[in-house]
């Protein structure tokens, strides 16, 4: 692998992180995002070890995207960078919050969550959830592509559903972060396909 590869397969996710905490220093009054549905869910700290292990899979699933299908990871890269500025867009113009849960600290798991909140509180620009969103474009892609092993399909649908479920179960987003995760990815797929269907004129 060369330097250039090194750099295309950490490269979005460098532009994300950056635009992300840079955000963070300068958007308005969040908005308090609440959801009678989220009250109901119970607090399961045991998840926040898929929340902590998407960190990893940011770097590894464009690894094995590069290592199977080089094409692909072209797309995939064009798509995760414009999820990345259309979120960027909704945190500077409707910056949110939420409420993240009291629990007693008596286990690793709670643990690691006390240590999250204590690095995000206040919690920001929680709508849409880049966790969900990034977990939701791994499940598609590996959904829809045959070169890559099935087993290591599996492996990343299976870290990412428990990513999506970890965002709600261990209350760092609601409901609504993750349906805007959603709408999110749909949006980019959308201006893709139109930008795609000009340049064929």
């Amino acid at each position: 692998m060369t330097k250039k590869d090194a750099l295309y397969i950490a490269g979005p996710t460098i532009i994300q992180s950056l635009l992300y905490f840079g955000v963070k220093l300068i958007c308005g009054s969040p908005n308090l995002l609440i959801s009678t549905f989220d009250n109901h869910l119970p607090f399961v700290p045991y998840f926040v070890y898929f929340y902590v292990f998407w960190y990893v899979m940011l770097i590894f699933v464009p690894y094995l995207i590069y290592r199977y299908d080089k094409e692909l990871l072209r797309k995939y890269n064009k798509i995760f960078i414009l999820d990345s500025v259309i979120c960027i867009l909704i945190f500077l113009i409707y910056p949110t919050t939420i409420n993240q849960a009291s629990f007693d600290v008596n286990s690793l798991s709670t643990w690691i969550v006390n240590l999250i909140y204590y690095f995000d509180t206040p919690a920001l620009n929680c709508f849409p959830s880049l966790h969900a969103l990034n977990s939701l474009l791994w499940i598609i892609v590996m959904l829809n592509n045959k070169k890559i092993p099935k087993l290591w399909r599996g492996i990343v649908i299976f870290l990412s559903t428990g990513v999506i479920l970890s965002t709600i179960f261990i209350k760092q987003h609601v409901i609504y972060d993750l349906i805007g995760s959603v709408g999110v990815l749909i949006i980019s797929y959308l201006i893709l396909k139109i930008i795609s269907l000009i340049r064929k004129k």
